[in-house]
């Protein structure tokens, strides 16, 4: 690592160049191709590389995701702003925390020079965003902010999370966004909204349920570690009593936070009682990898097969239980899972062509 002379810009934090190194063992590309990497991470301010792909002729910019506490701070400030695209949609509300970090990006891509610098070595080339969870998020708004100055710019957002876009700014972006997304990653079905959701649905279940809660506990904890179908532990209550769900459980008022129709079971759609924060959603268009037959917490990735398809950003409106639900979202799984439907389809159209 130390034997390197840098070839390029570098910011904060690798002072042994290891950080890099892992970088050109990742893209495969060369020292050269790299116009400025930062490593500097603070709240609302996020690690970012400018590198030249010429095997696609991209200007490329790639933001890092969530690593530090600072990165979690800045995922923690969920609250809206408002943002001033200079364009003409209307309502243009984002993610407060994620805003601020693709600002902070955007001013030292424009005010630094960074992408003046790229076009001047390669004026041909497109503008391409790409980023991983909380960094798909600010390559997601980066890309709306840089849409004016640079028309032809595409991002491709891996595992963003959903409370990222009010509607009208994400229709306007699925004309040059793409997410995507694995399996039941939670990030992509994370909001706000949607964790009230969850937490009525579980107070719900918890209010409905028959069984001993030592019982819930080891089933959870089985079907965390190892998989299986949930549905083989019978959780409800013989004849559905409907009034049962009016009952504070063991006589605790505030676990129902008294009745309320969002509780009715009889209602299994997202959240009907109104919420103190608007609704926020995914970016662009929405690719979904999902993987074919059952799976456990134990099965090999490799031995996986998936299936990619377009999805509707309400598919993502509730957040899924299951043992995949963290691991889906690693970066390293979901470039194995994406590998694993081009070289299926790659296989495909080789077999066709004769």
């Amino acid at each position: 690592c130390r034997s390197r002379t840098s070839e390029y810009e570098l910011v904060g934090g690798d002072q042994l160049h290891c950080h890099f190194g892992s970088i050109l063992h990742t893209t495969g590309l060369q020292y050269r191709d790299f116009i400025h990497i930062s490593f500097h991470d603070q709240v609302y301010e996020l690690p970012f590389l400018v590198a030249l792909d010429h095997r696609k002729e991209s200007v490329v910019v790639a933001v890092r995701g969530t690593m530090s506490l600072q990165d979690i701070l800045t995922d923690l400030s969920a609250e809206s702003e408002t943002i001033d695209l200079g364009c003409e949609v209307q309502d243009c509300v984002a993610h407060k925390g994620i805003s601020q970090a693709a600002r902070y990006v955007y001013r030292r891509l424009i005010n630094d020079g960074i992408l003046s610098q790229a076009f001047s070595i390669a004026p041909e080339y497109r503008l391409v965003l790409v980023g991983h969870s909380l960094g798909a998020g600010a390559a997601a708004l980066l890309a709306l902010m840089l849409k004016s100055a640079y028309p032809h710019v595409r991002c491709y957002a891996f595992s963003p999370p959903r409370g990222l876009l009010s509607k009208s700014l994400y229709e306007y972006s699925k004309s040059f966004i793409v997410s995507l997304v694995l399996g039941k990653d939670v990030i992509p079905r994370l909001s706000v909204t949607n964790l009230e959701d969850l937490k009525k649905r579980i107070l719900r279940v918890i209010a409905h349920c028959n069984k001993p809660k030592y019982k819930i506990l080891l089933h959870g904890c089985w079907y965390e570690l190892f998989g299986g179908d949930p549905d083989n532990f019978p959780t409800e209550l013989d004849g559905g009593n409907q009034e049962d769900l009016t009952q504070p459980l063991l006589g605790e008022q505030s676990l129902l936070m008294h009745w309320s129709p969002a509780y009715s079971c009889s209602d299994d759609s997202p959240l009907h009682s109104p919420s103190k924060y608007p609704p926020l959603y995914p970016p662009g268009r929405i690719i979904h990898l999902e993987e074919e037959g059952p799976s456990g917490r134990l099965c090999c990735c490799s031995a996986a097969q998936y299936s990619a398809r377009w999805s509707q950003e309400s598919e993502f409106r509730r957040i899924l239980i299951g043992p995949k639900m963290l691991t889906d979202h690693m970066p390293d799984i979901l470039m194995r899972a994406l590998d694993h439907v081009v070289s299926d389809r790659a296989a495909d159209v080789s077999c066709s062509a004769p």
